[in-house]
Order: C-alpha cells, then sequence, then structure tokens
C-alpha cells in the first residue's frame, strides 16, 4: 500500500494502472473522473476507487487536494474482505459519505502531509490502519445496501455464490431465484450494471486466486478445478480480471 498527497491540473490525462486498485480521498475542490463503467466528480463528501485495469480519465478544474491511496493486491497483507467493494467499484466509481465516514475519511486523510509533490510517502503504522479502517467502513455500508436490493435478486446472488464452482446457466439462476431469463438479466443489469454470468466469473476467480496464492495445487489443478478447459483461457481471465497471470502473481507472493 502506497499514499501520497497529489493535487491536479485541468489537463484531461488518461491512463489505467494493472497491479492495484486506487482510493482517492478529497481534502479541496474536485475531480472530474470518467471511468469505463462510470464517471461522476469526486469531492469532499464523496470518494472515488478506481479498479485495477479501468481505463479512467481525469481532470480538475479548480485548486484542489487529494490524498491517493494506491492499494496493490499483489501484497501479501492484501484484505480479501474487501473484494466485494472493488466488486462495486468497477461498475460505481463514485461512493458517497454520510457523516460517519465523511469524520473518518477526514482523520485518515490528516496523516498525510501536503508536501505539494507527486511522491509516494512512507506510511506509518497509523496511517496504513487508518486507511484499511475506513475501506472496511466503507464496505461494511456499501454490502449492508444490497439488503435494498429486490428479494429475487437476492436470492439469485445467494444461489451464485453458493454455486460458483459450477458451471451455472441463466436459465439455472432464474429457475433458483423464480424469475424468467429476460427479467434475471434486467434484474442485474438495473440493479448492479452487469450481467449473472460476469458476476459469476468474478467469484470464480477470486476463489482461484486464493488457490493459486494459499495452495500448493498445480496451476492447471487450479484451472480444472475453477471450471476451466485449458491453462491459456485460465491465465487470459485470470490477467484480465487481476493485471498478472496466475504464476507471476504466485512467484511475487512467495517472495514476501
Amino acid at each position: 500500500m502506497k499514499a501520497s498527497r497529489r493535487s491536479y491540473t485541468s489537463d484531461i490525462k488518461s491512463h489505467s494502472h494493472s497491479t492495484f486498485h486506487q482510493l482517492i480521498i478529497p481534502h479541496k475542490g474536485e475531480l472530474e473522473l470518467e471511468a469505463e463503467q462510470s464517471s461522476g466528480v469526486a469531492r469532499i463528501d464523496q470518494v472515488a476507487i478506481i479498479t485495477a485495469n479501468d481505463t479512467h480519465a481525469f481532470r480538475s478544474i479548480n485548486p484542489n487536494s487529494f490524498t491517493v491511496v494506491d492499494f496493490d493486491f499483489t501484497d501479501a497483507n492484501y484484505m480479501p474482505e474487501l473484494n466485494s467493494l472493488w466488486d462495486s467499484a468497477h461498475n460505481q466509481i463514485l461512493f458517497p459519505l454520510d457523516e460517519g465516514l465523511l469524520n473518518l475519511s477526514l482523520f485518515t486523510a490528516s496523516e498525510f502531509k501536503d508536501t505539494g509533490e507527486l511522491k509516494d510517502q512512507a506510511m506509518t503504522s497509523i496511517g496504513e490502519q487508518s486507511i484499511k479502517l475506513f475501506l472496511l467502513a466503507l464496505a461494511d455500508r456499501n454490502n449492508s445496501a444490497d439488503n435494498k436490493l429486490p428479494e429475487k435478486l437476492q436470492k439469485a446472488l445467494k444461489f451464485i455464490k453458493q454455486n460458483h464452482t459450477r458451471k451455472l446457466s441463466s436459465k439455472d439462476i432464474a429457475e433458483q431465484a423464480c424469475l424468467s431469463v429476460s427479467h434475471l438479466h434486467a434484474l442485474f443489469s438495473n440493479y448492479l450494471g452487469y450481467s449473472p454470468q460476469k458476476f459469476q466469473t468474478g467469484l470464480k476467480l477470486e476463489h482461484a486466486r486464493q488457490l493459486v496464492l494459499n495452495t500448493k495445487l498445480s496451476l492447471i489443478e487450479i484451472a480444472q478445478d475453477t471450471g476451466y478447459s485449458d491453462q491459456s483461457s485460465f491465465n487470459r481471465a485470470y490477467r484480465n480480471s487481476f493485471g498478472i497471470t496466475p504464476g507471476n502473481d504466485r512467484t511475487l507472493h512467495n517472495k514476501t
């Protein structure tokens, strides 16, 4: 995890990050953002999260200051309990803050000095813990929003989570949730912004990554266990999701 205090210019810039997610906490001013699935303006009452490999454009049109945190998912201290937050951020770049989260974000930001430079600062243990606490609180608030989803959509999500290692069709999921296939896809699109298959693929790859990093199973065995027909298709899907091949991911993890 790395953090810095930054300001942005009015020039429109665009890039992506291959190995880390990024949290942007505003202190002053606004930052216009446009990612692949979402766009909006980060300001004092809403933070932005950019997930790995999502190309995004950004600019600011007024004096501004932000704490920017790069959260490396190849790090040994990676927190899997934040996976649901990264999943949401792929489709929802901005996260509004209630009073409690706003106060926590201000405390988090206070741990980083405004140096006027775009350099990563050495993080104190308090600074790192405050960032983790803020992200966990944000994830918890975001997860509680799931309770506001339609009951049949919640049922579909629960079924996929319990059976993500199986090859589920839209018909399988729809039947379990007492929905037609077209209604199932409409609910996913309207409330979540992605398809049932994309949700299942994300869960499957997260499970695969845990096997890559925390077991001695061969990559071929992991590919087969998670439903991939061959090693190359598994490698391709893994890299598209995490920005690194499973072999390199395991090597980096074992070095730490």
